[in-house]
C-alpha cells in the first residue's frame, strides 16, 4: 500500500530504469511464488493519517513499484486498499512492453481478498478502461455479494466463513496458471499471508521522511503481536540506494513449500 509526503517534482518517463528491473525470481507449481511490496517512512508509517500526506514514496520508488509488476501473473490487494486508483498501473504502455519482452502477453491478474464483501462496485479498480481483464473478487462461503459487484468483478469462493489464503494460493496456481505473486497490502493482508506460510520475499523501500504519528500504520498489523519465540527473523539478500531511498529485499523463512 502506498501514500507520501509530496507530490512528485519529476516525471518518470518510460526510459527511466526501475530498481528491480532485472530481477529474476523462481516460478511456482504448488502456490505462486509470493512477494510482498511496501514502502514506509524512516518512523515506520506506510501512509499518513490523512490523504494530504500523499504520496510518501519519492521518485525511485514510484518507479519501481509501478514497474514491479512485470513479475508477477497476478496482484494481490487486501479489499481496504482499494480508492487508491490502483487500476491507472494495471496495463499501462510501459507495463505491456516490459511484459512483451519476457515473452508475456497477459496483463496481470488483479485480486482483490474481502471477507466483507462490502466493496464499492464504482471504485476505479473496475472501471477497466484499457485494462482487459475483470478484476477477481475472493471471499467465503457466507459472504453476501451485491449483484453489483457480481457484474464488476469475477466472484470466487473459498472458505466457510472467511477466507481461506492457502486455498486461494493453490487456486491460483492450479486453476490460473499464476507462478509469481505480488502482494501489495494492506497491512492486515501482509500479516495473514505471513502467518500463513504463503510469502517467499518481503520488499520494503524505506523513504527518507519522517510524518511523526503516534500510532503509525506500519507494513504489517495482525490480530495480535506475535509471541517472543514466534518472532519472524527474515534474511536480508539486496540492498540498493536511489535518489535517498534504501531499498530492501528480505527472504522469509519457513514459507510452505511453493514446489514439489
Amino acid at each position: 500500500m502506498r501514500t507520501a509526503l509530496r507530490p512528485s517534482s519529476e516525471v518518470p518517463t518510460e526510459e527511466s530504469p526501475g530498481v528491480y528491473d532485472d530481477l529474476e525470481l523462481p516460478a511456482g507449481s504448488l502456490r505462486p511464488y509470493t512477494a510482498i511490496q511496501m514502502v514506509m517512512t524512516l518512523d515506520g508509517a506506510i501512509k499518513g493519517p490523512t490523504d494530504a500526506y500523499w504520496p510518501i514514496s519519492g521518485e525511485a520508488d514510484l518507479r519501481t513499484f509501478r514497474r514491479f509488476r512485470v513479475h508477477f501473473d497476478a496482484v494481490l490487494h487486501g479489499a481496504r486498499t482499494l480508492g487508491m486508483g490502483l487500476d491507472r498501473y494495471l496495463w499501462s504502455d510501459e507495463l505491456q512492453r516490459m511484459r512483451r519482452q519476457r515473452v508475456l502477453t497477459e496483463p496481470p491478474l488483479f485480486v482483490i481478498v474481502t471477507n466483507s464483501a462490502r466493496i464499492d462496485p464504482a471504485d476505479r479498480v473496475f472501471r477497466h478502461r484499457r485494462y482487459p481483464l475483470r478484476p477477481v473478487v475472493v471471499t467465503h462461503e457466507a459472504a453476501d455479494v451485491s449483484p453489483a459487484l457480481a457484474q464488476a468483478a469475477e466472484i470466487v469462493r473459498l472458505g466457510d466463513s472467511a477466507v481461506d489464503l492457502p486455498a486461494l494460493a493453490a487456486y491460483l496456481a492450479e486453476e490460473r496458471g499464476v507462478r509469481r505473486l505480488v502482494c501489495e497490502g494492506g497491512a492486515i493482508l501482509n500479516a495473514h499471508m505471513l502467518r500463513a506460510g504463503l510469502v517467499d520475499e518481503f520488499f520494503i523501500t524505506v523513504t527518507p521522511s519522517i510524518i511523526g504519528e503516534p500510532r503509525p500504520r506500519t507494513a504489517v498489523e495482525g490480530e495480535r503481536a506475535l509471541a517472543p519465540e514466534e518472532v519472524l527473523s527474515l534474511e536480508l539478500v539486496g540492498v540498493t540506494q536511489c535518489q535517498g531511498e534504501v531499498f530492501l529485499r528480505y527472504r522469509v523463512p519457513n514459507a510452505t513449500p511453493h514446489t514439489e
